[in-house]
């Protein structure tokens, strides 16, 4: 199987990228699925896209194998922010992100809740876009790069003071932009699946001007060695459910699949088995707009060097609508 590009992705693509706008956000992402049933969630907003004004904020979300929901989130103020210039190293109060060549760890504690967890990368950063930018046009620009599309996790989960120690697979990113992501797109869905032969990564994003077309891409790592990325895959919604509390269709089913034009064949079933998240977002907009996050199972096949090769893992996706959707 032939080497991929990985856009060219380098340490200090996963700083900081300051802009003078006022609608300017930044972001790091982390989550990881945990072999004890447990996942969490972190995102360092360096100022919070979500919330007017854009202040900085870390948030917290710990789920358990019983279903529970602990979630923390806590402003910060910006003097006790910093960040370095040369790869990921920020701090927002006593809470931090710092890579150390192919390893991250952070620390971040709110409202009772703490997690501390240190990423082994597996897979290279990946620079989707080959620029960074997912969405350059009309003088507003949207960043997005995956530092670490999959990393072995290990550290501990802390609820009302009891340590959870926990081992698993992580997933780590970054965000930013200079303008609203609702000037930019109508939604998206998204996600990451793990199991123990294949990583996929995807996301379908519909831009603001419904005669464009949808903004896509997608990794496929076998034995964590990418052999494909694509846009040009294909992505169907096969069954959905309305939420329980907003009644707006949510997915429960989605194939994601190769083309037949395709040099890697591959057919992928994610199953919603948990809704952990349904929120609708602070109103920063005219209209209302909405996040969903889910727990799932997968199950894919694939050919490779003329092989066929089966496996099933985890997930965690997401759907976002920031504008009437679809």
């Amino acid at each position: 199987m032939s080497e991929v590009s990985m856009g060219g992705f380098q340490n200090k693509d996963d700083t900081l990228h300051l802009t003078a706008d006022e609608d300017y956000y930044e972001w790091w992402y982390l989550d990881a699925r945990f072999d004890n049933g447990y996942a969490c969630v972190a995102t360092f907003h360096w100022v919070n896209a979500f919330i007017r004004p854009h202040i900085p904020t870390v948030q917290l979300f710990i789920y358990t194998p019983e279903g529970k929901r602990y979630v923390g989130m806590a402003a910060v103020d910006k003097k006790d922010c910093s960040s370095g210039p040369d790869q990921c190293d920020v701090k927002m109060g006593k809470n931090f992100l710092r890579q150390d060549g192919e390893t991250y760890t952070y620390s971040m504690h709110a409202q009772k809740i703490g997690a501390e967890l240190t990423y082994h990368r597996r897979i290279p950063g990946w620079k989707q876009s080959g620029t960074g930018l997912l969405y350059d046009e009309g003088g507003k620009k949207q960043g997005w790069v995956i530092a670490a599309p999959r990393s072995d996790v290990e550290g501990t989960l802390y609820i009302d003071g009891v340590a959870v120690p926990v081992k698993g697979r992580g997933y780590h990113d970054k965000n930013w932009g200079d303008s609203n992501m609702y000037d930019c797109f109508r939604g998206w869905y998204w996600g990451r699946l793990y199991d123990p032969k294949f990583t996929l990564i995807y996301y379908w994003l519909y831009p603001v001007d419904k005669k464009a077309p949808v903004i896509s891409r997608l990794l496929l790592a076998y034995e964590n060695k990418p052999i494909l990325i694509t846009n040009d895959y294909d992505l169907k919604v096969e069954k959905e459910e309305p939420c329980s509390k907003f009644g707006k269709n949510l997915p429960v089913k989605i194939v994601v699949k190769s083309k037949e034009n395709s040099r890697v064949k591959f057919h992928c079933e994610l199953v919603t088995t948990e809704v952990k998240e349904r929120d609708q977002l602070p109103k920063i907009s005219e209209w209302d707009q909405y996040h969903w996050r889910f727990l799932g199972d997968h199950k894919i096949k694939a050919t490779i060097d003329g092989k066929s090769v089966e496996s099933e893992g985890k997930a965690i996706h997401e759907h976002l609508t920031f504008r009437p959707f679809p």
